[in-house]
């Protein structure tokens, strides 16, 4: 019996150039690797494009009809979502996304929206960050640090290695700080990411103490975090909106402005009278169940006595889980 051939392995060494880096080093065929799902269904269409076994068009029609390409657009829109509007000047709040997404969709526009117009931004978790989100804060044009106990080499960002209980930053040293999805693994169990195992939940405090440090008085910590009934999952830790605004308020922290979310039937909702009872992670979705956004700033008892503080904090109580 005769010998197939494979498509991938051939003399084609265009196709090999192509095939290889996606193969073994986790690189991508362009400059911008968010566009590229690195499946082995796409490989596969990548070589016998380089073989010319597959028109341009067919290969480019598998790879914008596979389910992958579902996510890489809706990771997309969010960006673009999130950046149009802080180019416009908007704060987007009451936002809404298609039903079996998850929560990246409403934290990613949420948070970017926000960034700050120039200055020096601090990206917290960065190495397992959303590609995506992170080439969206490299063209938004801050000076974009990252912080991460994992490595990721990232073009244009300054990266640090370090615990984020204990930065080497020095105090005031940025005008904002990014959390998406990040608050809840700290002193968890992190063995899924290549880390450390940990059961010391109590030390988020601390990681928001840091945090309020390096920010300063004058600047800004923007978080989310997912919502459910509290608990304690191993390598997350969930809770519902008062346990975060307490954990908040206990580090020294001010709510400047909070609105949650969940995923219903019709998709993604502002959530301003969510009940966490009986709500688990991925009861809902493909992730969280639904998500706390929350804009924090440092030294809390001297913005409650400022009138703009108060105001602000008589109308969060009015209005739980919405204010600006």
């Amino acid at each position: 019996m005769g010998y197939r051939q494979s498509p991938i392995v051939n003399d084609n060494r265009l196709k090999l150039g192509f095939f290889s880096p996606n193969c073994s080093g986790g690189m991508s065929v362009t400059k911008a690797p968010e566009r590229w799902v690195n499946s082995w269904e796409n490989n596969i269409a990548l070589a016998k494009l380089a073989d010319g076994t597959l028109s341009r068009a067919t290969f480019l029609h598998e790879l914008v009809s596979a389910p992958e390409a579902a996510r890489v657009r809706e990771l997309d829109d969010a960006v673009a979502l999130g950046l149009g509007a802080r180019a416009r000047g908007e704060r987007l709040t009451w936002l809404q996304a298609p039903p079996g997404t998850d929560e990246r969709v409403i934290e990613i526009p949420w948070v970017l929206s926000r960034l700050v117009a120039a200055g020096r931004v601090l990206e917290v978790g960065y190495a397992f960050a959303e590609p995506a989100y992170l080439a969206g804060l490299l063209r938004a044009g801050v000076e974009l640090v990252g912080v991460d106990l994992a490595e990721l080499d990232v073009d244009g960002m300054e990266r640090v290695l370090a615990d984020v209980r204990s930065l080497p930053l020095d105090d005031s040293s940025v005008d904002q700080v990014l959390l998406v999805s990040t608050l809840e693994h700290v002193g968890a169990d992190n063995t899924g990411y290549g880390l450390a195992e940990e059961a010391d939940p109590a030390s988020r405090v601390d990681a928001l103490r840091e945090l309020a440090r390096v920010a300063g008085p004058s600047g800004r910590v923007l978080i989310t975090v997912p919502l459910g009934e509290p608990g304690d999952h191993g390598w997350f830790r969930l809770d519902d909106v008062g346990g975060w605004t307490r954990l908040f308020a206990s580090a020294g922290l001010f709510v400047e402005e909070q609105e949650a979310y969940e995923l219903t039937g019709e998709g993604w909702r502002p959530a301003p009278a969510f009940r966490a009872d009986g709500v688990g992670y991925g009861d809902r979705g493909p992730a969280a169940s639904a998500v706390l956004c929350n804009e924090l700033s440092s030294g809390r008892l001297r913005r409650l006595v400022t009138p703009g503080g108060l105001a602000r904090t008589v109308k969060r109580r009015a209005r739980p889980l919405r204010h600006r």
